[in-house]
């Protein structure tokens, strides 16, 4: 297959062959690269066993009683007073963009029963229920274990699981981690990707959601989880329709550009965007701004920027993958809603009647997207905290015959399955005091309130034992910060990592095969309300739709929020050299 070099591939960047191999599809989550040992590796006993026993050699204590008594939300949720809904949903969006990591499957791709005849094979590592769970009235949850990568060589090594899409942040959540993917969401004509009835992404007749009636259908998009809630549909489909709006208009500049011109260029500027918006509208309401400092995430208002290291792995990690970035399911709320023209509440659906079932998307005549985009971009969201509701505590991927698991023990328990080294370790590593006692004093759990400590104290037997997930998601804030010192430098030190360690980032100067000045001041005028307006019949809309509209972010015309002006793309390529052409061998 053929592609030009100014455009990222779809599944390798053309970075070197080293450095290539570090974030394509289908390579290694790294238990590395963040720090100069292999935290969370060399905590396991036995090369291919999860994380299991703790520094006492007793069993570490069952995720769904450590969710008991630490994740558990009252019966008020508590609302963010600053963020909207979307910076949970765009967290959602974008982690979809930057892992994927494959579970265990038995014959023909059907599930382990890993309660029951398979609960001793080596693929499974189920979740033991306390006898006196108040919700679930089995022993047992269903858990299989993640996907191993082959060592190099097929050597003897220690486990390291697979990433099946690509670490880059480059809309790989909307076109796909590799080219058969990407040719089957494609029209083939005018750069356009395929949609389906009222402007929607197309149907997915292999995907198996639920739907409430004949004229439902299973939507399709470059990441295979599109179904799993209708605000998540929402954001897969606003791109989709960016995309196309985009394309439409380079294809009416520029004439003589055929359809894979005018799909990649299409391609690389909405990848951009992307970019634009989470480094410049999501990481600042995750981060306060010595933090965005402190990790060199912060876009020039103009020009360019280039900060590409080739020494930077942009390769996601495990600690971020399975514990720092879920810090977002405790921002999930407890409904999807839809959101009327003049902002006021529709209908509000409990979540654990939405999952896998796009009808919300769907309805009135794909109506319902829309003022699901209205709710995600006006509505407070939920505080980040300790806390996960039970929607999705309890009742997460709720299916027809009853069936739900725990998100937050299942988060534990895909720690533990990837070897995570526990959270003192990643303390020391963020050069942050490791808790001695479990008290909140010098020494102790400092980052803490006491009465967590306590909590910690009553399902842990010494804080050497506490997973990365509960005791980074349990810390206090940091203020302005969604997230406590611990899950701050992971996180931090990820995004910088994604920005550095790509050649293609948005922002970088390197000729032919970036933007130029001037489209790349196009670019940085990108804001996600802007997005919004284009795809929906908005008539207002507040300029930053991750804070609420408040203050001086109050509702504006959708005719005032700036637009990119794409007649910078005018037949550009008529000023440069042919671009060469990279075969990528198989």
């Amino acid at each position: 297959m053929y592609f030009h070099v100014p455009f990222v591939l779809v599944y390798i960047l053309a970075l070197g062959p080293r450095v290539a191999e570090w974030s394509k599809a289908l390579s290694v989550t790294d238990h590395c690269h963040l720090t100069s040992v292999c935290v969370g590796s060399s905590l396991r006993l036995v090369i291919d066993t999860p994380r299991s026993r703790g520094v006492y050699g007793t069993p570490l204590p069952s995720p769904r009683l450590i969710s008991n008594v630490i994740h558990a939300a009252g019966k008020k949720a508590i609302l963010d007073s600053e963020h909207t809904v979307m910076e949970m949903q765009w967290g959602q969006f974008l982690d979809h963009d930057i892992v994927q990591t494959p579970v265990l499957k038995g014959k023909m791709g059907a599930a382990f029963d890993c309660c029951g005849e398979f609960k001793n094979r080596s693929e499974c590592f189920p979740i033991p229920i306390p006898k006196d769970d108040p919700f679930f009235k089995t022993d047992c949850m269903n858990f299989a274990r993640s996907a191993p990568v082959p060592t190099q060589g097929c050597n003897p090594g220690y486990r390291e699981q697979m990433n099946q899409v690509t670490s880059y942040i480059d809309g790989s959540a909307v076109y796909g981690s590799s080219p058969e993917e990407q040719t089957a969401l494609r029209t083939g004509e005018q750069g356009l990707l395929k949609t389906g009835p009222n402007n929607l992404p197309p149907p997915n007749d292999a995907d198996k959601c639920m739907l409430n009636s004949t004229e439902d259908y299973c939507l399709r998009a470059g990441d295979s989880r599109v179904n799993v809630v209708p605000s998540l549909g929402m954001s897969h489909s606003t791109f989709v329709r960016e995309h196309n709006r985009i394309a439409r208009v380079l294809g009416a500049l520029n004439p003589h550009w055929d359809d894979e011109t005018i799909f990649q260029e299409t391609r690389k500027i909405i990848a951009a965007m992307i970019q634009h918006i989470t480094y410049t509208e999501y990481l600042p309401a995750v981060f306060n701004d010595d933090v965005m400092t402190k990790y060199n995430l912060k876009s020039t208002p103009k020009g360019f920027n280039t900060v590409y290291n080739p020494k930077r792995k942009a390769t996601t990690a495990n600690s971020f993958a399975v514990a720092a970035f879920r810090f977002g399911h405790s921002q999930i709320p407890r409904y999807q809603a839809r959101v009327s023209h003049d902002y006021q509440h529709m209908t509000k659906t409990p979540i654990e009647f939405t999952y896998h079932n796009p009808h919300m998307v769907e309805e009135d005549n794909g109506l319902g997207l829309e003022d699901i985009a209205r709710w995600v971009a006006s509505d407070n969201g939920l505080e980040a905290d300790r806390f996960m509701e039970d929607g999705y505590r309890n009742l997460l991927f709720l299916d027809r015959q009853g069936n739900s698991f725990d998100l937050a023990a299942v988060n534990i328990q895909r720690g533990r399955d990837h070897g995570i080294a526990p959270y003192n370790h990643w303390r020391t590593y963020c050069g942050l005091p490791a808790a001695k006692t479990f008290d909140t004093k010098p020494g102790g759990l400092v980052d803490h309130d006491p009465d967590v400590g306590k909590l910690l104290k009553q399902v842990y037997s010494h804080p050497d034992d506490i997973d990365l997930f509960t005791g980074g998601l349990s810390e206090n804030f940091i203020p302005g910060c969604s997230v406590g010192p611990t899950f701050a430098c992971i996180l931090g030190k990820q995004f910088r990592a994604y920005k550095e360690g790509d050649r293609f980032w948005y922002e970088n100067r390197f000729t032919g095969i970036g933007f130029t000045e001037a489209q790349l001041n196009e670019i940085k005028k990108v804001r996600m309300s802007m997005v919004l307006c284009n795809n929906y019949k908005f008539e207002k809309i507040q300029t930053n739709v991750f804070e609420v509209p408040q203050g001086k972010n109050k509702f504006v015309d959708c005719a005032d929020i700036p637009q990119i002006d794409l007649s910078k793309w005018e037949a550009y390529r008529r000023k440069r050299p042919a671009y060469p052409v990279f075969k990528h061998h198989k």
